[in-house]
Protein backbone atom coordinates (compact mmCIF):
# COMPACT_ATOMS: atom_id res chain seq x y z
CA UNK A 1 0.00 0.00 0.00
CA UNK A 2 2.87 2.60 0.47
CA UNK A 3 4.50 1.53 -2.44
CA UNK A 4 1.64 1.86 -4.45
CA UNK A 5 0.47 5.31 -2.87
CA UNK A 6 3.90 6.64 -3.58
CA UNK A 7 3.62 5.65 -7.36
CA UNK A 8 0.05 7.42 -7.61
CA UNK A 9 1.96 10.53 -6.02
CA UNK A 10 4.94 10.51 -8.54
CA UNK A 11 2.46 10.19 -11.19
CA UNK A 12 0.58 13.01 -10.55
CA UNK A 13 3.74 14.84 -10.47
CA UNK A 14 4.45 13.96 -13.70
CA UNK A 15 1.60 14.23 -14.89
CA UNK A 16 1.36 18.18 -13.51
CA UNK A 17 5.13 18.85 -14.85
CA UNK A 18 4.05 17.42 -18.11
CA UNK A 19 1.32 19.45 -18.18
CA UNK A 20 2.79 22.67 -17.20
CA UNK A 21 5.46 22.01 -19.67
CA UNK A 22 2.92 21.39 -22.29
CA UNK A 23 1.30 24.75 -21.18
CA UNK A 24 4.55 26.94 -21.54
CA UNK A 25 5.53 25.61 -24.67
CA UNK A 26 2.34 26.41 -26.48
CA UNK A 27 2.57 29.95 -24.94
CA UNK A 28 5.46 30.11 -26.20
CA UNK A 29 4.85 28.94 -29.58
CA UNK A 30 1.51 31.34 -29.48
CA UNK A 31 3.87 34.09 -28.30
CA UNK A 32 6.02 33.41 -31.22
CA UNK A 33 3.44 33.08 -33.53
CA UNK A 34 2.02 36.65 -32.28
CA UNK A 35 4.52 38.66 -31.97
CA UNK A 36 8.12 37.29 -32.35
CA UNK A 37 8.04 35.56 -35.36
CA UNK A 38 4.83 37.51 -36.59
CA UNK A 39 5.89 39.29 -39.83
CA UNK A 40 3.56 42.77 -39.01
CA UNK A 41 6.21 43.41 -36.38
CA UNK A 42 9.65 43.51 -38.53
CA UNK A 43 11.16 46.88 -38.44
CA UNK A 44 10.09 48.55 -42.14
CA UNK A 45 11.58 52.07 -40.08
CA UNK A 46 14.15 53.01 -38.34
CA UNK A 47 14.35 56.98 -38.19
CA UNK A 48 18.41 58.70 -36.58
CA UNK A 49 18.64 61.87 -35.80
CA UNK A 50 22.01 63.26 -34.75
CA UNK A 51 23.20 66.47 -34.35
CA UNK A 52 26.78 66.18 -35.68
CA UNK A 53 28.63 64.35 -38.26
CA UNK A 54 27.92 60.55 -37.32
CA UNK A 55 26.92 58.79 -40.56
CA UNK A 56 23.78 56.25 -40.59
CA UNK A 57 25.58 53.46 -41.08
CA UNK A 58 28.02 54.03 -38.45
CA UNK A 59 24.86 54.34 -36.15
CA UNK A 60 23.32 51.33 -37.45
CA UNK A 61 26.33 49.51 -37.47
CA UNK A 62 27.13 50.67 -33.42
CA UNK A 63 23.15 49.78 -32.35
CA UNK A 64 23.34 46.37 -34.24
CA UNK A 65 19.84 46.62 -35.73
CA UNK A 66 19.11 46.35 -39.50
CA UNK A 67 15.49 46.57 -41.37
CA UNK A 68 13.51 43.70 -40.86
CA UNK A 69 14.46 42.66 -37.44
CA UNK A 70 11.64 42.02 -35.24
CA UNK A 71 11.01 45.37 -32.95
CA UNK A 72 10.29 42.85 -30.02
CA UNK A 73 13.82 41.48 -30.34
CA UNK A 74 15.30 44.55 -29.61
CA UNK A 75 17.38 44.52 -26.39
CA UNK A 76 17.39 48.10 -25.86
CA UNK A 77 20.07 48.71 -23.11
CA UNK A 78 22.22 46.35 -25.62
CA UNK A 79 22.20 48.84 -28.16
CA UNK A 80 22.50 52.23 -25.85
CA UNK A 81 25.59 49.87 -25.12
CA UNK A 82 26.65 49.97 -28.32
CA UNK A 83 26.20 53.82 -29.31
CA UNK A 84 27.90 55.04 -26.48
CA UNK A 85 30.29 52.75 -27.28
CA UNK A 86 31.33 55.26 -30.06
CA UNK A 87 33.88 58.27 -28.96
CA UNK A 88 31.87 60.85 -30.62
CA UNK A 89 28.48 59.68 -28.97
CA UNK A 90 27.84 62.01 -25.50
CA UNK A 91 24.13 60.45 -25.01
CA UNK A 92 21.65 58.82 -27.16
CA UNK A 93 17.75 57.62 -26.99
CA UNK A 94 16.24 54.54 -28.14
CA UNK A 95 12.49 53.98 -28.57
CA UNK A 96 10.38 51.14 -29.65
CA UNK A 97 6.60 52.25 -31.50
CA UNK A 98 4.72 49.73 -32.48
CA UNK A 99 4.25 47.84 -34.74
CA UNK A 100 7.72 48.20 -36.76
CA UNK A 101 9.24 51.50 -36.15
CA UNK A 102 12.35 52.34 -34.10
CA UNK A 103 13.59 55.80 -33.46
CA UNK A 104 17.38 56.52 -32.11
CA UNK A 105 18.41 60.05 -30.93
CA UNK A 106 22.21 61.00 -30.99
CA UNK A 107 23.78 63.96 -28.96
CA UNK A 108 27.28 64.25 -30.25
CA UNK A 109 30.48 65.76 -28.48
CA UNK A 110 31.44 69.16 -29.83
CA UNK A 111 34.65 69.71 -29.44
CA UNK A 112 36.20 72.97 -28.27
CA UNK A 113 39.67 72.35 -28.90
CA UNK A 114 42.89 70.76 -30.94
CA UNK A 115 45.12 68.76 -28.74
CA UNK A 116 48.78 68.71 -30.51
CA UNK A 117 51.54 66.81 -30.69
CA UNK A 118 54.86 68.57 -29.36
CA UNK A 119 56.69 68.12 -32.19
CA UNK A 120 54.05 69.77 -34.59
CA UNK A 121 54.12 72.62 -36.54
CA UNK A 122 51.83 75.35 -35.39
CA UNK A 123 51.19 77.04 -38.71
CA UNK A 124 50.36 73.64 -40.39
CA UNK A 125 49.74 70.59 -38.37
CA UNK A 126 48.78 67.70 -40.01
CA UNK A 127 45.12 67.03 -38.03
CA UNK A 128 45.58 63.02 -38.27
CA UNK A 129 48.16 63.29 -35.92
CA UNK A 130 46.10 65.50 -33.59
CA UNK A 131 43.16 64.88 -31.32
CA UNK A 132 39.87 66.87 -30.84
CA UNK A 133 38.84 67.14 -27.63
CA UNK A 134 35.68 68.61 -25.76
CA UNK A 135 34.76 70.32 -22.63
CA UNK A 136 34.73 67.48 -20.44
CA UNK A 137 38.31 66.13 -22.09
CA UNK A 138 37.03 63.18 -24.05
CA UNK A 139 39.52 62.85 -26.97
CA UNK A 140 38.36 62.37 -30.26
CA UNK A 141 39.73 60.77 -33.95
CA UNK A 142 38.27 62.67 -36.93
CA UNK A 143 38.18 61.10 -40.46
CA UNK A 144 37.89 63.96 -42.27
CA UNK A 145 38.77 67.77 -41.49
CA UNK A 146 35.20 69.42 -40.83
CA UNK A 147 35.08 73.44 -41.38
CA UNK A 148 33.75 74.00 -37.93
CA UNK A 149 37.14 72.37 -36.93
CA UNK A 150 39.50 74.87 -38.27
CA UNK A 151 39.13 78.11 -36.02
CA UNK A 152 39.37 76.21 -32.68
CA UNK A 153 42.25 76.57 -30.58
CA UNK A 154 44.98 74.53 -30.36
CA UNK A 155 46.64 73.38 -26.92
CA UNK A 156 50.39 72.56 -27.04
CA UNK A 157 53.07 70.42 -24.84
CA UNK A 158 50.82 67.85 -23.68
CA UNK A 159 52.28 64.09 -24.86
CA UNK A 160 49.51 62.19 -26.82
CA UNK A 161 52.09 59.08 -27.77
CA UNK A 162 49.91 57.04 -25.40
CA UNK A 163 46.73 58.39 -26.08
CA UNK A 164 43.03 57.01 -27.55
CA UNK A 165 39.86 58.12 -28.81
CA UNK A 166 37.52 58.30 -26.32
CA UNK A 167 39.70 58.37 -23.25
CA UNK A 168 39.59 61.72 -20.83
CA UNK A 169 43.04 63.91 -20.58
CA UNK A 170 44.20 63.55 -17.09
CA UNK A 171 46.61 65.67 -16.85
CA UNK A 172 46.15 68.87 -14.16
CA UNK A 173 47.21 71.21 -17.04
CA UNK A 174 44.98 69.99 -19.88
CA UNK A 175 41.68 70.82 -17.49
CA UNK A 176 43.09 73.97 -16.94
CA UNK A 177 43.31 74.74 -20.73
CA UNK A 178 39.73 73.65 -21.42
CA UNK A 179 38.81 75.57 -17.97
CA UNK A 180 40.24 78.69 -19.55
CA UNK A 181 38.55 78.22 -23.13
CA UNK A 182 34.54 77.41 -21.47
CA UNK A 183 35.50 80.56 -18.88
CA UNK A 184 36.67 82.88 -21.40
CA UNK A 185 33.28 82.32 -23.68
CA UNK A 186 31.17 83.52 -20.33
CA UNK A 187 33.38 86.14 -19.27
CA UNK A 188 34.80 87.72 -22.38
CA UNK A 189 32.34 86.89 -24.95
CA UNK A 190 34.51 86.68 -27.70
CA UNK A 191 36.59 89.64 -27.04
CA UNK A 192 39.32 87.48 -26.56
CA UNK A 193 39.76 85.05 -29.39
CA UNK A 194 42.07 82.59 -27.86
CA UNK A 195 44.30 80.71 -30.91
CA UNK A 196 47.02 78.92 -28.74
CA UNK A 197 47.71 77.56 -25.41
CA UNK A 198 51.34 76.38 -24.57
CA UNK A 199 50.75 74.26 -21.06
CA UNK A 200 54.64 73.01 -21.38
CA UNK A 201 55.45 75.10 -18.33
CA UNK A 202 52.80 72.71 -16.59
CA UNK A 203 52.46 75.75 -13.85
CA UNK A 204 51.18 78.42 -16.52
CA UNK A 205 49.68 79.07 -19.50
CA UNK A 206 50.74 81.12 -22.28
CA UNK A 207 47.87 82.08 -24.70
CA UNK A 208 47.74 84.13 -27.46
CA UNK A 209 44.97 85.55 -29.90
CA UNK A 210 44.23 85.78 -33.50
CA UNK A 211 45.82 89.32 -33.17
CA UNK A 212 49.10 88.03 -31.39
CA UNK A 213 48.70 89.11 -28.34
CA UNK A 214 50.03 87.62 -25.50
CA UNK A 215 48.68 86.46 -22.01
CA UNK A 216 50.06 84.39 -19.27
CA UNK A 217 47.67 82.06 -16.82
CA UNK A 218 48.18 80.62 -14.00
CA UNK A 219 46.60 77.64 -14.05
CA UNK A 220 44.71 78.09 -10.98
CA UNK A 221 42.10 80.63 -10.33
CA UNK A 222 41.03 81.12 -13.70
CA UNK A 223 37.90 83.41 -13.59
CA UNK A 224 39.39 85.64 -11.37
CA UNK A 225 42.66 86.56 -14.17
CA UNK A 226 40.05 86.40 -16.73
CA UNK A 227 38.20 89.37 -14.86
CA UNK A 228 41.45 91.29 -14.78
CA UNK A 229 42.01 90.89 -17.91
CA UNK A 230 38.51 92.72 -19.05
CA UNK A 231 39.71 95.05 -17.36
CA UNK A 232 43.04 95.33 -19.40
CA UNK A 233 40.97 94.93 -22.42
CA UNK A 234 38.48 98.10 -21.25
CA UNK A 235 41.25 99.86 -20.72
CA UNK A 236 42.44 99.28 -24.09
CA UNK A 237 39.06 99.99 -26.18
CA UNK A 238 39.02 103.17 -23.99
CA UNK A 239 42.52 104.70 -25.30
CA UNK A 240 42.75 103.33 -28.66
CA UNK A 241 45.49 100.94 -27.58
CA UNK A 242 46.32 97.56 -28.67
CA UNK A 243 47.59 95.01 -26.42
CA UNK A 244 50.91 93.05 -26.90
CA UNK A 245 51.78 90.95 -23.39
CA UNK A 246 50.35 90.61 -19.97
CA UNK A 247 51.04 88.40 -17.01
CA UNK A 248 48.12 87.64 -15.31
CA UNK A 249 49.48 85.66 -12.56
CA UNK A 250 50.37 89.13 -10.77
CA UNK A 251 47.10 90.00 -8.65
CA UNK A 252 48.35 93.50 -8.49
CA UNK A 253 50.68 95.29 -10.74
CA UNK A 254 50.08 93.51 -13.70
CA UNK A 255 53.15 93.25 -16.22
CA UNK A 256 51.71 94.85 -19.51
CA UNK A 257 52.75 96.57 -22.71
CA UNK A 258 50.91 97.91 -25.59
CA UNK A 259 51.61 98.14 -29.39
CA UNK A 260 53.28 101.50 -30.36
CA UNK A 261 51.23 103.21 -33.10
CA UNK A 262 51.90 102.96 -36.79
CA UNK A 263 53.99 106.06 -37.76
CA UNK A 264 53.00 107.34 -41.44
CA UNK A 265 55.05 106.12 -44.24
CA UNK A 266 56.46 108.70 -46.32
CA UNK A 267 55.37 107.93 -50.03
CA UNK A 268 57.96 106.00 -52.15
CA UNK A 269 58.11 108.69 -55.03
CA UNK A 270 58.56 112.07 -53.94
CA UNK A 271 57.67 114.84 -55.72
CA UNK A 272 61.10 116.02 -57.27
CA UNK A 273 61.90 119.44 -56.45
CA UNK A 274 61.39 122.66 -58.17
CA UNK A 275 64.22 123.57 -61.07
CA UNK A 276 64.62 127.44 -60.82
CA UNK A 277 65.97 127.26 -63.72
CA UNK A 278 63.08 125.66 -65.50
CA UNK A 279 60.40 128.18 -63.36
CA UNK A 280 58.79 130.92 -65.64
CA UNK A 281 60.22 134.57 -64.59
CA UNK A 282 56.98 136.30 -63.47
CA UNK A 283 58.64 139.26 -64.61
CA UNK A 284 58.72 138.27 -67.86
CA UNK A 285 55.30 139.06 -69.21
CA UNK A 286 56.04 143.03 -68.08
CA UNK A 287 59.02 142.71 -71.02
CA UNK A 288 57.89 144.15 -73.81
CA UNK A 289 57.35 142.28 -76.78
CA UNK A 290 55.31 139.94 -78.24
CA UNK A 291 53.87 136.27 -76.54
CA UNK A 292 56.50 134.43 -79.13
CA UNK A 293 59.78 136.44 -77.73
CA UNK A 294 58.62 135.85 -74.03
CA UNK A 295 58.71 132.33 -74.88
CA UNK A 296 61.89 132.48 -77.27
CA UNK A 297 63.16 134.67 -74.54
CA UNK A 298 63.04 131.92 -71.53
CA UNK A 299 63.94 129.14 -73.70
CA UNK A 300 66.94 130.92 -74.43
CA UNK A 301 67.59 131.42 -70.96
CA UNK A 302 66.66 127.81 -69.34
CA UNK A 303 69.54 126.74 -72.37
CA UNK A 304 72.11 129.03 -70.74
CA UNK A 305 71.43 127.41 -67.03
CA UNK A 306 71.82 124.12 -68.35
CA UNK A 307 75.09 125.16 -70.12
CA UNK A 308 75.99 126.78 -67.02
CA UNK A 309 74.94 123.78 -64.44
CA UNK A 310 78.19 122.48 -63.29
CA UNK A 311 77.27 125.11 -60.51
CA UNK A 312 73.42 125.94 -59.65
CA UNK A 313 73.70 127.39 -56.46
CA UNK A 314 76.10 130.02 -57.74
CA UNK A 315 73.67 130.67 -60.92
CA UNK A 316 70.89 130.92 -58.69
CA UNK A 317 72.49 133.42 -56.83
CA UNK A 318 73.97 135.44 -59.83
CA UNK A 319 70.35 135.38 -61.07
CA UNK A 320 69.09 137.08 -57.79
CA UNK A 321 71.49 140.21 -58.12
CA UNK A 322 70.80 140.32 -61.64
CA UNK A 323 67.17 140.51 -60.85
CA UNK A 324 67.30 143.11 -57.92
CA UNK A 325 69.26 145.18 -60.14
CA UNK A 326 67.14 145.52 -63.10
CA UNK A 327 64.00 145.37 -61.50
CA UNK A 328 64.08 149.14 -60.59
CA UNK A 329 64.53 149.61 -64.09
CA UNK A 330 61.75 147.49 -65.35
CA UNK A 331 59.25 149.30 -62.62
CA UNK A 332 60.23 152.62 -64.10
CA UNK A 333 60.45 151.15 -67.75
CA UNK A 334 56.64 149.83 -67.20
CA UNK A 335 55.47 154.12 -65.65
CA UNK A 336 57.08 155.34 -68.76
CA UNK A 337 55.54 153.01 -71.19
CA UNK A 338 52.17 154.37 -69.37
CA UNK A 339 53.26 158.15 -69.56
CA UNK A 340 53.77 158.31 -73.47
CA UNK A 341 50.14 157.10 -73.59
CA UNK A 342 49.07 159.91 -71.55
CA UNK A 343 50.59 162.33 -74.85
CA UNK A 344 53.05 162.89 -77.68
CA UNK A 345 53.88 166.75 -75.84
CA UNK A 346 55.24 165.77 -72.45
CA UNK A 347 57.15 162.77 -74.70
CA UNK A 348 59.07 164.95 -77.10
CA UNK A 349 59.43 167.91 -74.74
CA UNK A 350 61.79 166.44 -72.03
CA UNK A 351 63.50 163.56 -73.94
CA UNK A 352 66.40 163.03 -72.03
CA UNK A 353 64.97 163.45 -68.55
CA UNK A 354 63.30 160.50 -69.21
CA UNK A 355 66.10 158.95 -70.35
CA UNK A 356 67.77 159.42 -67.43
CA UNK A 357 65.01 158.97 -64.63
CA UNK A 358 65.33 155.25 -64.93
CA UNK A 359 69.47 156.24 -63.91
CA UNK A 360 68.46 158.57 -61.16
CA UNK A 361 65.72 156.11 -59.57
CA UNK A 362 67.65 153.02 -59.97
CA UNK A 363 70.89 155.09 -57.86
CA UNK A 364 67.75 156.44 -55.24
CA UNK A 365 66.86 152.35 -54.85
CA UNK A 366 70.02 151.18 -54.35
Amino acid sequence: MRTRGALLVFAGLISIVTLLAGIAFGAKRAVNALFFSNPDYALKTIDVTTDGNLTREAILRAAGISEGDNIFGIDLPKVRAGLAALPEVEDSRVQRILPNKFTMSIQERRPVAWVVPAESNIESFNFENAFLVDERGILLKTKSLAPEFLGLPLILGIDTSNCQAGQPLEQDEAKAALDLIRASNEILQGRFQIQTIDVSKRYCMTVTDRQHASATFNIDGIESQLHRLSLVLNYCDANSRELQTVNLMAERNMPVTFLQPSQPQPPENAAAAPNPAATPNPEASARPGTPQEGVSAQAAQVGKTGAEGSNPQQNKQQKKREHAKLKPFRERRASSTASEATGAEARHSEPRVRRALPVETTRSND
